[in-house]
């Protein structure tokens, strides 16, 4: 599962690539935030494999692209993600809850929908249900911003940090949708509520996140 960043981004390239054949692709700012460590010593991920990385909120900008005939810029969408095991094991049994931006025209929120479900299906897993909401994403400065409102929230650095691990850092996996020249972030807190869908998870003070454009 240990990918470098040059290998992260020629898997990302070898991805996008296949893709050059097919529709053109929707791209776009892209964040994701984990409920384990992806950058960091051998020892701490070696625990956290056992016991946590079960949750993931991945967030989405568009910033160019369409999909079945409709023009999907600046569309914003979030991805709530559970799954049984570490989501970094293949055989992790993955569901989510998908919001999408209400401020969307009601064909801008279903051609998203069901972009992410085509293009994205084995990062989402099961898609329990979708949902419209009101959804903020700033990548702006040093940070990304994301916010679904009363439901989740991200706040990430564009930089790891130093944590207190005494063992050479290392970068474990990889981001669950193809993004160039993909980097490490760390998180200020992440955090997700929606009752009745999947279970209540929070963050903070990790290197647990992705970043980068994506291109799907």
């Amino acid at each position: 599962m240990r990918f470098g960043y040059l290998a992260a981004a020629a898997f990302a390239a070898t991805l996008i690539g296949t893709r050059a054949g097919a529709a053109p692709a929707i791209t776009g700012d892209y964040v994701e935030s984990r409920s384990a460590n992806v950058f960091v010593g051998a020892c701490h991920h070696e625990g956290e494999i056992q016991t946590a990385g079960r949750n993931a909120v991945l967030a989405w900008r568009v910033s160019g692209g369409e999909f079945n005939g409709v023009g999907l810029k600046d569309v914003e969408a979030v991805a709530v993600v559970a799954a049984d095991k570490h989501l970094g094991l293949d055989d992790a049994k993955r569901q989510s809850v998908l919001y999408v931006d209400e401020a969307a025209t009601p064909a801008q929120r279903e051609a998203m929908a069901a972009m992410l479900r085509e293009r994205a299906g084995k990062a989402l897993g099961r898609v329990i249900q979708v949902k419209s909401a009101p959804i903020s994403f700033d990548a702006r400065g040093d940070m990304y911003r994301v916010q679904v409102t009363g439901v989740a929230s991200m706040k990430i650095k564009k930089q790891a940090g130093e944590l207190c691990c005494k063992q050479p850092y290392e970068v474990w996996g990889k981001p669950f949708v193809p993004v160039a020249a993909a980097k490490t972030g760390y998180c200020v807190g992440v955090d997700f509520k929606d009752s009745g869908l999947l279970q209540a998870w929070s963050a903070t003070d990790q290197n647990n996140a992705f970043f980068g454009q994506f291109s799907l």
